[in-house]
This record gives C-alpha cells, structure tokens and sequence, in this order.
C-alpha cells in the first residue's frame, strides 16, 4: 500500500500525521520520503482535463476520456519517442506493431495497465509536459477550442 499526500496546509499536515500514525500503529514498519516543493503533476493534471474538457465540449471528437487517449497517443507518445530512448525501445517493442485501435484503447484504463492507461504523460518530466501543453494547444486552436481562460490568451 503505497500513500501520496501533497502537505500545503495546516489540515493536509495534520492529516498526513494521522495517516502516519495509522500506518505505524498497523503495520510497525513505514518508509517515508519527503521533498519540499509543489507536485507539478496535480497542476499539470488539472489543466490537462480542463483542456480535454473543452476540446470535447468544442469537437465531435466524444466525451473527456477519448480526447485524452487521442492527445496521449497522438502527442503525447510523439514526445516520449523523439526524446527517450528507452521509451522509443520499449514502444517499438511492445506497441508499435498493434493496430491503431488497439493503441487508441490502451492509452485509457484497460486490464492491463489500469486505470490510467499505458503511461505517457505520468512519464514526462516538466519540460516534456509544458511541450505536451503547447502541442494541445498548436493543434486545437485552429480548430476553433477557446483555451484562454485556462493558459492565457492564446494567438489564433
């Protein structure tokens, strides 16, 4: 059982107290690890459904989910192959041969790697997911998807 908690408030400390304390009491054995800094996957994350959102209010492309696998596999997947090497391996090795379909589908929750897809963008590090934002944004603001009020005003 593994336990996330970002700390960036009084009650969010005290909870991760508890959760310690909980965790000690059952187990008698915890591993902690701490950094100090804001997690950028919760910004990330949040902007990136925001803008799935509103690429699916905007298009006919379906609902939140399948705009998500399109972006992860279309944009997302681009980026990892172009910049790391292990990713491009493992890619090549695994996926690459499947038909479109079935990468499509694999790129949203499946059996085999849960509830987030085959991973991508938990992958990037932040300059690859600022380059994924920009890359969302290169191909959907010309197709009409208003994203100002979530990145700033954008040039058409």
């Amino acid at each position: 059982m593994v336990e996330k908690i970002s700390v960036n408030s009084q009650a969010k400390l005290s909870e991760a107290v508890t959760m310690l304390t909980r965790m000690f009491r059952d187990k008698k054995f915890v591993v902690v690890s701490m950094r100090p800094g804001k997690d950028r996957t919760l910004d990330q994350n949040a902007l990136w459904f925001a803008m799935y959102d509103r690429i699916a209010k905007s298009t006919e492309m379906g609902d939140i989910e399948d705009v998500r696998r399109y972006c992860k596999l279309h944009i997302g997947v681009q980026i990892l192959l172009n910049e790391d090497v292990e990713f491009q391996q493992a890619w090549y090795r695994v996926m690459r041969h499947l038909p479109y379909e079935e990468k499509l589908a694999m790129m949203g929750e499946c059996k085999l790697f849960g509830p987030d897809g085959f991973p991508v963008t938990s992958l990037f590090n932040r300059a690859q997911g600022v380059a994924y934002t920009e890359r969302i944004l290169a191909e959907f603001t010309p197709k009409g998807v208003f994203f100002g009020d979530l990145v700033g005003e954008v040039a058409a």
